[in-house]
């Protein structure tokens, strides 16, 4: 009989811990399509981005999903590329949808016409899910130092922004976590957005 009991057990800790291994590694992508448009800037400004500094000390990940009663981590990379990469897509396209004339110009080039040369920095950027019992804890967050330069009159503007989300599944897929980053990250810009306002075609602090 103990025998037998040990049995069960045995194979009760098996089917527990039967998935456990080397976690995988996913490709987690950001849009800013996956959430609501901001609102209309009044002036179109004409706003070159510029590829954002990474400062963090891990650049190749930026999240994981930890599975429950397992020993399993997945980690999360940035698609496509890099975080660097694919935050500065992100300020594009919210800037877009946002009303502005908005040009990619890679690091150290002339960006023409521009109003406003937008740069910034990657303070932190961290997404994950833990699994538990009947549920899954998402959270999102991050931290950015954006920079406006005026072309107009040669004037910048710094501001410090962070995003930051969370939720509750009972069935997790990763889209979910991708949106709920996209919102941290649509938090960070409308925030930036509401620090400043338009004034002698560039990007001035509001008073």
């Amino acid at each position: 009989m103990k025998e037998r009991m040990l049995a069960v057990a045995a194979v009760l800790v098996l089917a527990l811990v039967g998935c456990a291994g080397p976690g995988e590694v996913l490709k987690f992508s950001a849009s800013a399509d996956a959430v609501p448009a901001p609102e209309k800037a009044q002036h179109a400004l004409r706003v070159a981005v510029v590829p954002f500094e990474d400062l963090r000390a891990d650049k190749g990940t930026i999240g994981r999903y930890q599975h429950y009663v397992e020993t399993r981590v997945d980690q999360l990379v940035p698609e496509p590329g890099s975080a660097a990469e694919q935050v500065t897509a992100f300020v594009a396209d919210y800037l877009k949808r946002a009303g502005f004339q908005v040009t990619r110009v890679p690091s150290g080039a002339a960006a023409g016409s521009a109003d406003v040369v937008l740069t910034g920095q990657i303070e932190s950027y961290w997404n994950e899910a833990q699994g538990r019992f009947f549920r899954t804890e998402l959270t999102s967050g991050n931290r950015l130092v954006i920079r406006a330069s005026n072309a107009s009159d040669s004037s910048t503007v710094r501001t410090s922004v962070a995003g930051d989300a969370t939720t509750k599944v009972v069935c997790f897929c990763l889209t979910d976590l991708e949106k709920l980053n996209s919102e941290a990250l649509a938090q960070s810009l409308s925030r930036f957005l509401g620090d400043v306002t338009v004034s002698d075609r560039g990007l001035k602090p509001k008073r």
